[in-house]
């Protein structure tokens, strides 16, 4: 894309990115227009967390202008959701599988314990498919 080559060259700025992304952001919203109504796309048809979630990603997107491959951002970014998470889960994990386990918390919205001890009572044979396809599309 443009922008992965612009980043890619070195010449975007975290406020370009921003701006990007904020221009994208309120693309989205208009995408179903409701005059006199205002963006009911985001009232309606997002979740309050998963809304509030992605607004506070931009200050991580932005970290491609730190020359951060899309791998490193998107790490980083699993992380940081990771220690957001409310009850706390401890560190992230590392080793084979963390990848998998911080997809998956993410992806499930809430109930991050239950989500990872099922994981954990997955038979090894599943647990490995699992962690090896969330790892490889992990961007």
């Amino acid at each position: 894309t443009t922008l992965r080559r612009i980043v890619s060259s070195g010449k975007a700025s975290q406020n370009d990115i921003a701006f990007y992304f904020v221009h994208w952001f309120t693309d989205l919203a208009g995408a179903v227009p409701t005059p006199l109504a205002g963006s009911e796309k985001f009232v309606l048809g997002f979740p309050l967390k998963v809304l509030c979630s992605f607004v506070s990603s931009f200050s991580i997107v932005g970290k491609l202008a730190d020359f951060q491959s899309e791998t490193q951002v998107c790490e980083n970014y699993l992380r940081w959701r990771w220690e957001a998470q409310r009850p706390p889960l401890g560190p992230p994990p590392e080793g084979y599988g963390a990848i998998a386990k911080m997809r998956l918390i993410i992806m499930a919205q809430g109930n991050s314990k239950l989500i990872l001890d099922a994981f954990k009572r997955l038979p090894e044979g599943d647990r490995r498919i699992l962690s090896e396809e969330l790892a490889r599309t992990g961007c």
